[in-house]
């Protein structure tokens, strides 16, 4: 069992810039962490939303 503590220590900028890149959404070929988006999605996810400033898909 985990040490209370170790829940409240302070986290180094070092793990703190993994925590606010996000988790990976299923099917997202290329993440922007620092926009939370998806850039490009594979085949089967193409009709979820990408970043602003992405490329358009192919036809």
């Amino acid at each position: 069992m985990k040490n209370l503590t170790d829940n409240m220590r302070k986290l180094k900028k070092g793990e703190l810039k993994t925590i606010k890149g996000g988790i990976v959404p299923l099917g997202c070929n290329s993440w922007d962490p620092r926009k939370r988006c998806c850039r490009s999605w594979d085949s089967e996810h193409s009709s979820n939303p990408t970043c602003e400033d992405a490329p358009p898909p192919f036809a």
